[in-house]
């Protein structure tokens, strides 16, 4: 199970290269969280499409996949790959899903710390207040154009082996998650990025259910 875990949180990483970053004053840190608070605090249900890109050092070319985010309040997510390859993760009632090209796990979130910390990263994708969790991260703030990031550094022991990095970009007009990178400490990383997001969009309890 562990392995499937660590599977999901690795195709979970991204930071966007070439650009200017102009770092923000405690102030402007303050305005950015709440109104990242504002933007999610009437957020019911969210329907999202995702392109992923995978860069391993021993690649020649990455690896790309696509996806659907749905999320539904208070804490049901799926989250699920649709090309090239089919792999979804439904956390829902303090229980994940997981489904592998056809294998199957259940697992309750209340029996590991690790998978309360991946439910809790899983609800950050949707409301970034939530992964901003600076009690196990050390985090810098910036601009980017319109756009914000958040730069977060693991002080957490388990997070240091496994996170080198995890680079949050916000959209400056509506305070959705737009992207998200982590890198590892051998420096392959993953980028998300979001499009098509459609905030309190109606979502059919069925996708969270467990059959």
């Amino acid at each position: 199970m562990k392995s499937l875990i660590f599977k999901f949180c690795f195709l979970l990483l991204l930071t966007p290269f070439g650009l200017v970053f102009s770092q923000l004053n405690s102030s402007e840190i303050a305005q950015l969280k709440a109104n990242i608070n504002s933007a999610t605090s009437d957020l019911h249900s969210l329907q999202s499409d995702f392109v992923q890109t995978k860069h391993l050092d021993f690649m020649e070319n990455d690896v790309k996949s696509s996806g659907k985010l749905y999320y539904k309040s208070k804490s049901k997510i799926r989250w699920e790959y649709v090309s090239p390859f089919s792999y979804y993760v439904i956390f829902n009632n303090n229980k994940m899903f997981v489904n592998d090209n056809g294998k199957t796990k259940q697992s309750d979130l209340s029996s590991s710390k690790l998978l309360k910390d991946l439910s809790q990263i899983m609800l950050g994708t949707v409301n970034g207040s939530a992964v901003l969790d600076e009690t196990k991260f050390k985090i810098t703030y910036s601009k980017s154009g319109n756009d914000f990031v958040a730069k977060m550094i693991p002080t957490d022991k388990t997070y240091k082996k496994y996170i080198r990095q995890i680079d949050l970009t916000f959209d400056g007009k509506t305070y959705l998650l737009k992207k998200i990178k982590t890198t590892e400490p051998s420096l392959d990383y993953t980028l998300i990025e979001f499009n098509n997001q459609r905030k309190n969009a109606s979502v059919a309890d069925e996708k969270f259910s467990f059959m």
